[in-house]
């Protein structure tokens, strides 16, 4: 016996999952559902299979190849080719008498069936074709298939009233057929849709049978269909193999799993291979987690189908919602119960999708909004391309889920239309390897535009921001991860050539040629990479000029500090050295009392912004810290000050805080109380006169 697989399916009920992916290609436990299909199909022996395609073709096509993977051959017959074309290729020149049967099976259900049993009646019977039927409820008389008592099958699509030896049943798509009900019907020239073959055969007066199947069967007609056919599957109420192991009865892993033991879990669940589960998640029953999707500390799911590549934010919460591959849910957003995201989607933080909400692919959801209604058009997006929330400004998003290399090597590129011909651009990142790597991406793409980098290898943003002016550049990517203990958050800033964050104009008109594609290539002159690895050096040593180094040393300062970048420590540390200031490395939490110090500060990993404490422990307001900035920063004679952005350079601003401290020979507690009285300037004026009096 041969088979054709109905792949050609689009799968309008399944919207927006289907939008662009085919029907026959839609995961049930992790799996493409026409996977299921095929395994059927083998296990009764049946490895001649012809596919027939029409939505989105390649997908299938490329996932599946020529079956050898799953020990059948796979042969594909799609457009121009009609789906009679094909049945006539089948039934082409065959004696009846021992031409093989034809199954004609969806490839975009979920069937348990006795194939062998069904073929048996089919043939005892010696019907020319014979219909797979199902005794199941269904609210549509387009599935409804009235079956004598006899086995022969006396109406299909409507209702039958008056006969009470006839049972009501549904189509499940699974078709029986000799050659000769082939012949019958080409022969009627009439053109054959593949869904409405047993109409047609019905039509044409050729005699069908009808078989009632006892196994599992369910068409996935529905979005609720979908849902529980996978719950069914995991229940074990279906004959299907999961490709998966059981950790403990009811919860299946595909490959490794690492599990915190602050995760509850409670079964039957799937875990598809790579998922990440972070510390505090609950999982509940009949959860469903894709290839490579992580789920954020906090994150509570609950009858939730999530496909691969997705990412759940922290305290994020998915009761009885499905979320498409590739989907960034923001913390703390809320999907209620039947609701349904689209691939590619950003759900952007505190959004609540109400119950029963669908948002197609591609769509940006802002943070905070609260969604009524289904979102078809549109990009329900406020919020440019650059982000406000931060002094540096910049690009921030998750890394490898809303920032990855493809992302920024088309962001480079649109950067790159906007700089005139044969600039040179400074590049740094932090040491985390994400941020090296996405380096190279910009990199890469900015040469490709004719854009010379010069790249200073593991940074921080004030370093860049120095070095773009020292180096004479037309402005500069830093890239960043955040200070969050899971690290997810990654963040892109541009400088202009005078060191500063480039013009809100600037940012317009990158966003615009990146959402536009208006880029071009460069096709004669490719940019130049340089390496610089001096930078760190020249910085220090920059650095220094600009203070009273002897004050320093004279005033045996004792610094407590903290920072979650041991790259910046070690930067630091002959600094402190050379100057003769005594460095504790601790968090200010154990206090600058208990190790004697002479003020404290936490440094921000990116190096632009600071908190201080003073020698009691009282941590400066944001009003105190930015007013000490602008004054005593102000004090520090300079030969190369323009280089140096005292609002986005921490590490500067904090030597130049001990720099005046040192010359003025008093406490941070006390200079906050003199700026509190008088200017600073002022007061700095006194002491000089009273000094040269002296």
């Amino acid at each position: 016996m041969r088979a054709v697989i109905l792949a050609d399916e689009k799968g309008v009920e399944l919207r927006p999952l289907t939008v662009y992916t085919p029907k026959p290609m839609v995961p049930l436990l992790n799996r493409p559902c026409m996977e299921y299909t095929i395994e059927l199909l083998k296990r009764y022996g049946i490895t001649d299979i012809f596919v027939m395609l029409r939505y989105f073709p390649d997908q299938v096509r490329d996932y599946f190849g020529d079956g050898s993977q799953y020990g059948v051959s796979l042969s594909y017959w799609e457009e121009p080719f009609s789906f009679s074309n094909l049945l006539e290729h089948l039934g082409r020149g065959t004696d009846s008498s021992v031409a093989d049967t034809i199954l004609v099976i969806p490839g975009a259900a979920l069937i348990d069936c006795d194939l062998e049993e069904a073929l048996h009646d089919h043939r005892e019977s010696r019907r020319a074709a014979t219909m797979v039927v199902a005794e199941k409820e269904t609210s549509t008389e387009e599935q409804q298939v009235w079956l004598h008592q006899d086995g022969h099958i006396i109406q299909i699509g409507q209702g039958l009233d008056g006969l009470e030896e006839a049972w009501g049943t549904i189509d499940t798509g699974l078709l029986l057929l000799e050659p000769e009900s082939i012949s019958t019907l080409l022969s009627s020239e009439e053109e054959i849709h593949p869904q409405e073959l047993a109409r047609a055969l019905f039509r044409n007066g050729i005699p069908l049978g009808g078989y009632r199947l006892e196994g599992y069967w369910s068409g996935l007609r529905t979005l609720d269909e979908y849902r529980q056919a996978q719950f069914d599957m995991l229940d074990g109420q279906v004959n299907v193999h999961i490709a998966a192991r059981q950790l403990v009865p009811g919860i299946y892993v595909e490959g490794d799993l690492r599990i915190d033991a602050s995760v509850r879990l409670e079964g039957p669940i799937l875990f598809g291979k790579g998922v990440h589960l972070e510390p505090g998640v609950s999982i509940e029953a009949y959860s469903i987690l894709g290839r490579q999707t992580v789920v954020s500390e906090g994150a509570w799911l609950s009858q939730a189908i999530v496909w691969e590549h997705s990412f759940i934010g922290m305290h994020a919460e998915v009761t009885g919602g499905i979320v498409g591959s590739h989907v960034s849910l923001g913390d703390c957003a809320v999907l209620g119960e039947n609701s349904v995201i689209g691939e590619r989607c950003r759900v952007g933080r505190t959004v609540a999708v109400k119950p029963g909400v669908m948002v197609w692919p591609h769509k940006e959801i802002e943070e905070g909004a609260v969604v009524h209604t289904s979102i078809v058009h549109g990009r329900m997006r406020n919020r440019g391309l650059f982000a406000k929330s931060n002094i540096s400004g910049g690009i921030v998003g998750v890394a490898n889920v809303d920032i990855t290399p493809e992302y920024v090597t088309r962001l480079a590129a649109a950067y790159a239309s906007q700089l005139p011909a044969g600039s040179r651009i400074v590049l740094s990142a932090c040491v985390h390897p994400f941020a090296q790597l996405l380096k190279h991406s910009v990199m890469t793409s900015l040469c490709s535009a004719g854009i010379d980098t010069v790249d200073i290898g593991v940074g921080f943003a004030p370093l860049l921001r120095y070095s773009v002016q020292s180096l004479s550049c037309e402005g500069g990517i830093h890239l960043q991860m955040s200070e969050s203990i899971s690290e997810k958050q990654i963040s892109i800033q541009f400088v202009g050539a005078d060191g500063l964050s480039i013009s809100p104009e600037r940012e317009r008109k990158i966003a615009y040629a990146f959402t536009q594609d208006s880029f071009l290539r460069a096709l004669r002159h490719l940019g130049q990479l340089h390496l610089e690895h001096g930078v760190l050096k020249t910085y220090a040593q920059a650095l220094l000029q600009e203070l009273d180094q002897a004050a320093i040393r004279s005033a045996q300062t004792t610094l407590l500090i903290e920072s979650e970048s041991r790259f910046l420590l070690d930067f630091l540390h002959p600094i402190f050295s050379e100057l003769g200031i005594v460095s504790v490395n601790r968090t200010i939490s154990e206090g600058v009392r208990i190790h004697q110090a002479d003020l404290g500060v936490r440094l921000e990993k990116s190096g632009e912004s600071l908190e201080l404490f003073t020698h009691t422990g009282e941590r400066l307001t944001q009003e105190q810290l930015e007013r000490l900035q602008k004054v005593v920063c102000n004090q520090v004679s300079s030969t190369d000050h323009a280089r140096f952005h005292p609002r986005y350079d921490a590490i500067f601003s904090l030597f130049s805080i001990l720099d005046v401290l040192a010359r003025e020979r008093v406490s941070l507690a006390a200079l906050l109380h003199s700026i509190g009285e008088e200017k600073i300037g002022e007061q700095r004026s006194v002491v000089i006169e009273a000094q040269k009096e002296a």
